[in-house]
């Protein structure tokens, strides 16, 4: 259940940054049903939340990540809630406050995003093992050379995509489009880089720490 939930999240977290692409109706749907399935991952990890929360947990690097992350999708969440005009269209701000509110949820949801990324990498091993016990492999013994070398060339393309996109600027509240100039697939795959160098970025810092 949930590794399934996981698995849902991640897929919709890769959709949201792109709202030109998936229409601003289907963008504030996919939002909701991110809502509805972070709403019951939380509840299943809430004796985790509550330690956390309560500081009877060592601040490693999963755990402020965790952190992170949570008061990330609160403040995506709730100015998404306060800009809705068709999934929960119960404030509907305008004028001013609007475009502020727009540049809050954009650059919370940037971020939010690649935070993703980096949970998922922190959480890539148990996951790998989790797969191997449902499904028994063949692991070559260059496999790992191999996956380290294509992780070093992903986080070289995310990070060069990271800055010829121009991402940043949305983080740092200079531009407010959803999606990329025209919100295409070649900014889908944009996002998907950017990711998945975050996430090999987290694994690499894990297979440093185990070293040490």
């Amino acid at each position: 259940m949930r590794t399934l939930l996981f698995v849902l999240i991640t897929l919709l977290m890769f959709f949201l940054p792109n709202r030109l692409l998936t229409t601003e109706p289907v963008h504030e749907y996919l939002g909701c049903a991110l809502l509805i399935l972070g709403g019951i991952h939380l509840w299943l990890e809430r004796a985790y939340l509550r330690a956390l929360f309560w500081r009877r947990l060592p601040m490693t690097a999963l755990n402020t990540v965790n952190i992170i992350m949570l008061l990330l999708l609160a403040v995506t969440l709730v100015s998404g809630i306060l800009i809705s005009l068709y999934a929960l269209p119960i404030v509907r701000l305008r004028g001013l406050a609007s475009i502020y509110v727009h540049a809050v949820h954009l650059s919370a949801g940037v971020l939010l995003f690649l935070v993703v990324g980096v949970h998922v990498g922190l959480h890539a091993r148990m996951l790998w093992r989790a797969l191997l016990r449902r499904i028994p492999l063949h692991i070559p013994q260059a496999m790992p050379r191999v996956l380290y070398v294509v992780g070093i060339l992903l986080t070289a393309a995310g990070i060069h995509r990271f800055i010829t996109t121009r991402i940043y600027d949305k983080i740092l509240f200079e531009h407010l489009s959803f999606g990329g100039l025209t919100g295409t697939w070649t900014y889908q795959c944009d996002l998907l880089l950017m990711f998945l160098a975050c996430a090999c970025l987290a694994i690499f810092y894990q297979s440093w720490r185990m070293r040490k």
